[in-house]
């Protein structure tokens, strides 16, 4: 895939200069970071998520547009002795957050909350949990967060479970990934990125729970003339376009807006779910575009920054997905399903009758942990 490319490349290549010296680099702080590089790691001192345990890192991952920028995660081990050649790993993508550094795993209630059970089911199936807060949903990361662009979710992924291995040596290399909603996509990112990103690592597979696919050829559908309809799933457009703002890619997201779409993005981008859901609610997404989306310069790049990769993976792809589920509705998934038989792609899929939010306690992480024990048994 070219954005993949692209990113791979523009890792290379900033490594190459730090190497070769080059001036004005070396003697920035940063000279010496890469991607994995572990930042800080420590316990947070109280409970998360009602869990004990639990231990925060910061590291540096690959941004957007291929720069080096910091992030964090939330890594939890079991007790007692690992395995036999170390605690395998689980990556854990978490579903939307929001777009704000105040969103992340440490800092939203709501996303703690949400995000606990599925950390404490992996852990207790004797996985050590590695849960990244992606791109600008942290402190000490750059904002905002540039939602559901596809490699930087998948390289916060990766080189958060690196940055664990260096914190934490009883860590193996083998690893998978799973994730739900956001999640979901973010981990089918992840799985076709993480062999060719870090080959030092033994990837196994990827499990991803209602995860967001082919929404851009809705989003690009959005125009200045739309009739507001209930339940159209494309009125989280503007998380993309505040998220493409903040990614810097491609040709200015202002030159598609109303001055009130600009007051709306930038309102977004410093709000988290519950505050960004209500805004999104209440708006017309006519009144926010100036232009349709679908033009033919501004479409491309939005399908290179949100597309789900449906060929080139080399390991295997669990999906589930809930046949009420309105937020990412089932044709959706339906789509990519076709879309991964018709490039080959080997995958299985289960759908289970539940909806969006309820899809991991009526039988996601079951058929999840099936999958892992397969593909990565705990030891």
């Amino acid at each position: 895939m070219v954005r993949y490319a692209r990113a791979f490349a523009a890792v290379l290549t900033l490594v190459a200069a730090l190497g070769a010296g080059l001036p004005g680099v070396v003697a920035r702080a940063e000279a010496a970071w890469y991607p994995g590089r572990l930042l800080s790691a420590e316990p947070l001192g109280r409970p998360w998520a009602g869990l004990d345990g639990v231990q925060r890192i910061e590291y540096v991952t690959t941004g957007p547009g291929g720069e080096l920028v910091p992030a964090a995660a939330v890594v939890r081990i079991p007790e007692g002795p690992a395995p036999a050649g170390g605690r395998r790993v689980v990556a854990w993508d978490h579903g939307t957050s929001g777009l704000a550094q105040e969103c992340g795993l440490t800092g939203y209630d709501e996303l703690e909350k949400e995000t606990g059970p599925s950390v404490a089911r992996l852990s207790d199936a004797g996985y050590a949990v590695v849960a990244p807060d992606y791109i600008g949903l942290s402190p000490n990361s750059p904002g905002p967060h540039p939602y559901l662009q596809t490699t930087s979710e998948a390289t916060a992924t990766i080189d958060a479970v690196r940055a664990a291995r260096s914190a934490y040596p009883g860590l193996a290399p083998s690893w998978a990934v799973a994730g739900w909603s956001q999640g979901g996509h973010a981990a089918l990112g992840t799985g076709r990125l993480a062999p060719e990103y870090a080959p030092e690592l033994d990837f196994r597979g990827t499990a991803a729970l209602a995860p967001v696919s082919n929404l851009e050829s809705i989003f690009l559908r959005s125009r200045p003339d739309q009739p507001e309809i209930p339940g159209y799933v494309g009125r989280y457009a503007p998380m993309v376009l505040a998220g493409m703002v903040g990614a810097r890619l491609g040709p200015e997201v202002g030159d598609f807006l109303t001055p009130r779409g600009s007051r709306f993005i930038a309102g977004l981008s410093t709000n988290c779910n519950s505050r960004a859901s209500a805004m999104l609610d209440a708006t017309e997404i006519g009144s926010l575009v100036s232009r349709p989306l679908n033009d033919p310069d501004f479409a491309p790049v939005v399908r290179d920054y949100m597309s789900v990769p449906i060929s080139g993976y080399r390991d295997p792809i669990l999906v589930v997905h809930g046949v009420y589920d309105a937020i990412v509705p089932l044709p959706l998934t339906l789509a990519l399903v076709g879309q991964f038989g018709l490039n080959g792609t080997e995958h299985a899929v289960q759908f289970l009758e539940a909806g969006h939010a309820d899809l991991a306690e009526k039988g996601g992480l079951d058929r999840t942990l099936t999958f892992l024990d397969k593909v990565l048994p705990p030891g």
